[in-house]
């Protein structure tokens, strides 16, 4: 995807991008779901804005990462790649008939 990071930053989305997706076919928490929102809108060829933020260092408590986490990130990213025919763009729209 041509995001630079798609599983942080704050991410805008249109009332229209959202309506346009099936929300009962998202299948993640966490830090995966913004992965796998951003990849669905994107491959309806809708926008996505990326806002930069800047996280300071922690300096008490610990992380919140956990395994589960991250392989629920990294089963998210192959799962996307999968549902979109091993391609790494989106497929171009047809032109639908009224």
């Amino acid at each position: 995807m041509p995001f630079s990071d798609p599983t942080g930053g704050f991410k805008c989305f249109r009332r229209r991008a959202l309506t346009a997706l099936d929300l009962k076919a998202v299948h993640s928490n966490g830090y995966s779901f913004q992965i796998e929102m951003t990849h669905k809108i994107w491959r309806q060829g809708l926008r996505v804005a990326e806002v930069p933020i800047i996280f300071t260092d922690r300096f008490q408590g610990r992380s919140k990462m956990s395994r589960k986490i991250v392989y629920e990130a990294l089963w998210m990213v192959w799962r996307l790649w999968l549902q979109n025919g091993l391609r790494r763009r989106p497929r171009p729209a047809t032109a639908s008939t009224p």
